[in-house]
């Protein structure tokens, strides 16, 4: 079974980036691209634990991201009123920290504020990658959701959905360290999502990607087909993982995606490298 151990990201080096906080995994070197990993609703940096020790391994540089108001950060009044574009100032101030090449890896709602500064920062990421990505608003035929309240934090899942959606784990499965790390959202950020608020132009995307999609998902919230048109959409490689669930990264069988990822990532380093795209 699955131990769930975010521990790691308790022990490493944090630095502040616009309201959001930077954690260090492994510093850049010999100007190889920097992989950040930014999380989508409800969860912090702590969620790319397992990520961050593997890439370490792979000597590959590698940090994680706290979007304001997550992984422990405070939740001001400014928080409920948060949106897609005021996380993503955090992520354009954590890319700016980096001297060298970025990568930018967004998870699920994290997806939009990564490619909001994709396509708006004035210097294009090294590379984007998308994992169960939240789609933006001008994809042809995006799924909209029901909206939630706008007057009060969203409270995170409960155990049954972290088990069932999350995690994508047996019922008997401990999943407390998982609930404990959750936080509560701000409910413009799932809005702005759930409405279809956030558009992104694809003329725009200067930086090559992959997207991958968990095979285990929602259908409710990636319906078939949607996560590849994505994909197409900016021009990105896609991989459907069948056995992966929406949390690809702390699922059971985290290590396949992270594998994957680790393929990309050489192709596109050593493709850089020679100074072809």
């Amino acid at each position: 079974m699955p131990s769930f151990d975010f521990s790691l990201t308790d022990r490493l080096p944090s630095y502040p980036a616009g309201a959001g906080r930077l954690l260090l995994g492994a510093p850049p070197s010999h100007g190889q691209p920097l992989l950040l990993f930014v999380h989508g609703a409800y969860h912090g940096a702590w969620c790319y634990a397992n990520y961050l020790s593997y890439f370490a391994r792979q000597d590959i540089a590698c940090a994680a991201l706290d979007l304001p108001g997550h992984g422990g950060l405070p939740q001001d009044a400014t928080f409920l009123h948060a949106g897609i574009r005021d996380l993503a100032v955090s992520v354009q101030r954590a890319t700016d920290r980096m001297e060298g090449p970025v990568v930018l890896v967004g998870h699920s709602m994290g997806a939009l504020p990564v490619l909001v500064t994709a396509t708006e920062m004035a210097r294009a990421p090294a590379g984007i990658v998308l994992l169960a990505p939240s789609p933006p608003a001008n994809l042809p035929g995006a799924a909209a959701l029901p909206t939630v309240p706008e007057d009060v934090l969203r409270a995170p899942p409960g155990d049954e959905e972290i088990r069932e959606r999350f995690a994508g784990c047996a019922a008997d499965v401990d999943v407390s360290a998982i609930r404990r790390r959750l936080c509560a959202e701000s409910p413009q950020v799932l809005n702005d999502r759930y409405a279809l608020r956030v558009a992104v132009n694809p003329f725009a995307m200067r930086s090559q990607g992959l997207c991958l999609e968990a095979g285990r998902d929602d259908p409710a919230r990636h319906p078939a087909g949607q996560d590849r048109a994505i994909a197409d959409f900016f021009g990105f490689e896609h991989q459907a993982l069948a056995d992966q669930p929406h949390a690809m990264m702390y699922g059971e069988q985290w290590e396949g995606s992270a594998a994957v990822l680790l393929d990309w990532y050489q192709r596109t380093y050593d493709r850089r490298r020679r100074g072809t795209r």
